[in-house]
C-alpha cells in the first residue's frame, strides 16, 4: 500500500510520523509538502528520500508534478493535512478520477465567522469534507466540529518521538530557582505578553521565566523584560536542543488564546513538567485536568498569575504532576509509536 501525505510545511513531528509508519514493511508513505519553511519556524531538518518539498509557486507545473508523483509512486490513498491548502480541490479531483481513497487530518478551525462568512464556511466544509472516506481530527475539540460534517471522524492527535525528551533525566538538572518555561511563537494568539506581565506582578526573586521562540512581538517582548533580570529571552531553539532546555526548567506555561493542538504540550509532558495553560488549547483539553496534573487558567494576567502562584505555593506538586504527565503522554495516542500503529490500522 502506497500513501501520500500532502501538507503545507515540513515539521519535525511529521517527519517523525512518516519515519515510524515506514518501519512497517507492508506500507510506504510519502510526504509531499508545499513549502520547506515558514516565518518563525526556521527548523534545521534532514529531509529523507521519501519526502518531497516543491516550494509551491501557483504554476501549472506544480499541479502536473503532483499528478506525476502520484502516478509514478502508484499512490493508493491520500491524506490531506488541511482543507484550505492551495491544492485541495485539485487533489479531490485526482482522487475522484483515479479512485484513490481520500482522508483529511485536521486541527479545529481557528477563525469563528459570523453572518454570510459563516454560511460560506459551513457550505465549503460540507462539500470538501464530504469527499473524504474518513477524517482524522486532532483532538476532542476538533472531533466535535468535524462530526457535524462527516459521519466518520476519528480522534488522532499530533504525535512525536518522545524518547529524545527522556534522554536527560530531570533529577540530573539541579535548579536553585523555580523555573517557568514558555515555548512558542511570539504572537498575540500565544498570549506571550500577558504571560510576561503576569510573571512581573509576582515579587519573588526565587522564580525565573525562560522564553524560547520568536515572532512579530519580539521587540515588545524585549522591551517588557529589559528591567526584570528574572526573565530571559533565549530565542529560537533547534529541535535537537529542545530536550535539554525543557529538562532545565520546572513548569511549562503557555496560556494561548487559541491552539488547535500545541505540540509544545506534548514536549513538556514528555519532559515531566506540570502545565499552566487555558482550555483554549487542544492538547490541554485532551490531557490536562485542573490541579491534577496542571493548572487551567484564564487568558488574562490575573488568571495566569494565579497559575504561577499555585506552583510556587505547592512545590511538592511540581514533581508529582510532572511524573504523572510523563506517564499520560507515553501511554497516549500522542506517542509516535501508538499514533503510527493507529494510522496503519485505519488505512489498511
Amino acid at each position: 500500500m502506497n500513501i501520500l501525505f500532502l501538507s503545507n510545511i515540513v515539521t519535525p513531528y511529521q517527519l517523525d510520523l512518516l519515519e515510524e509508519i515506514n518501519k512497517n514493511n507492508e506500507i510506504k508513505i510519502y510526504g509531499y509538502f508545499l513549502f520547506e519553511k515558514e516565518q518563525n519556524r526556521d527548523w534545521d531538518l534532514i529531509i529523507p528520500e521519501y519526502v518531497k518539498v516543491i516550494n509551491y509557486s501557483k504554476k501549472i507545473s506544480d499541479y502536473k508534478n503532483l499528478l506525476k508523483f502520484i502516478k509514478d509512486n502508484k499512490i493508493d490513498k491520500i491524506i490531506l493535512g488541511g482543507y484550505v491548502l492551495p491544492m485541495t480541490f485539485f487533489t479531490i479531483f485526482i482522487c475522484k478520477v483515479n479512485k484513490i481513497d481520500l482522508y483529511f487530518w485536521l486541527e479545529r478551525p481557528m477563525h469563528v465567522y459570523k453572518g454570510i462568512k459563516a454560511t460560506l464556511k459551513k457550505n465549503y466544509l460540507k462539500f470538501v469534507l464530504s469527499q473524504a472516506k474518513e477524517i482524522f481530527a486532532i483532538g476532542k475539540l476538533a472531533v466535535d466540529i468535524y462530526s457535524i460534517y462527516h459521519s466518520k471522524v476519528f480522534n488522532l492527535p499530533y504525535s512525536m518521538n518522545l524518547e529524545r525528551f527522556h534522554d536527560i533525566k530531570r533529577d540530573e538538572v539541579q535548579n536553585s530557582k523555580i523555573k517557568f518555561l514558555f515555548s512558542g511563537q511570539y504572537i498575540d494568539r500565544k498570549n506571550i505578553i500577558n504571560t510576561i506581565n503576569a510573571f512581573k506582578l509576582i515579587k519573588n526573586n526565587n522564580i525565573e521565566l525562560n522564553l524560547i521562540g520568536g515572532g512579530e512581538l519580539q521587540v515588545e517582548v524585549d522591551r517588557l523584560i529589559q528591567n526584570d533580570s528574572r526573565i530571559k529571552n533565549i530565542g529560537f531553539v533547534q529541535p535537537k536542543d529542545l530536550p535539554y532546555v525543557y529538562s532545565s526548567n520546572d513548569i511549562f506555561i503557555m496560556p494561548s488564546k487559541h491552539d488547535g493542538w500545541a505540540l509544545v504540550i506534548n514536549e513538556a509532558m514528555a519532559s515531566s513538567m506540570p502545565i499552566i495553560s487555558t482550555d483554549k488549547v487542544g492538547a490541554v483539553v485532551e490531557y490536562i485536568k485542573h490541579k491534577v496534573n496542571g493548572y487551567i487558567c484564564t487568558e488574562n494576567e490575573d488568571g495566569i498569575k494565579k497559575g504561577i502562584e499555585y506552583y510556587i505555593k505547592n512545590l511538592q506538586l511540581i514533581s508529582e504532576h510532572g511524573k504523572l504527565n510523563k506517564s499520560i503522554i507515553n501511554n497516549s495516542n500522542a506517542n509516535i509509536i501508538n499514533n503510527a500503529n493507529i494510522f496503519i490500522e485505519k488505512l489498511a
